[in-house]
């Protein structure tokens, strides 16, 4: 029984250690693929975005003249109704013009903004803008206008109450009041 025991022993100590030298052991390394080398360098000219270009125009057109080329009316018409670039120009020069004409220049605007053209999506940002800042402009000239109007509103009761003051009779200085010397 005990060589039964010894051999049963020596089995379970021999799986043990072999299990236990195998756990030592380390696994095989694992081949990392070198990345692949990047493309050669391929200069590319990116374009001018469309907003740049458009604030580069706003900056040069201090004073810009509403005069248009040769083209006829009804051409200039199709083309300004399908090119956003062309409509955020004109709003531009609305704006600018001395009178400025605001109310159409905001409807361009907006008609930049609901614009479904895929150059509108760029210019978008610089037509909200523009557009909030064209709404203040005509809000502040209202407000303008109905301060000047209540100012002249004042100054003629006051011109009228003079009027009124001046008319009236000159009163005649009292005569014989007690503790006056006469």
């Amino acid at each position: 029984m005990s060589s039964k025991l010894n051999t049963g022993f020596c089995r379970v100590l021999l799986t043990l250690c072999c299990l236990s030298l195998a756990a030592c052991a380390t696994a095989p390394p694992v081949e990392i693929p070198e990345p692949p080398e990047p493309p050669a360098a391929v200069e590319t000219v990116v374009p001018e975005l469309p907003v740049q270009t458009m604030l580069a125009y706003y900056a040069s057109n201090p004073k810009p003249q509403l005069q248009f080329q040769s083209q006829s009316k009804s051409a200039r018409q199709r083309q300004l109704a399908t090119d956003p670039y062309l409509q955020l120009q004109l709003a531009i020069r609305f704006g600018q013009a001395r009178p400025p004409d605001l109310p159409r220049a905001s409807n361009l605007l907006e008609q930049v903004m609901k614009s479904t053209h895929p150059m509108a999506a760029n210019l978008v940002p610089l037509a909200r803008v523009l557009h909030d800042q064209y709404g203040e402009r005509l809000r502040l000239e209202a407000q303008l206008r109905e301060a000047q109007r209540r100012g002249d509103e004042l100054q003629e009761k006051i011109e009228a109450l003079s009027e009124i003051e001046r008319s009236l009779p000159v009163r005649p200085l009292p005569t014989g009041l007690p503790g006056s010397t006469q």
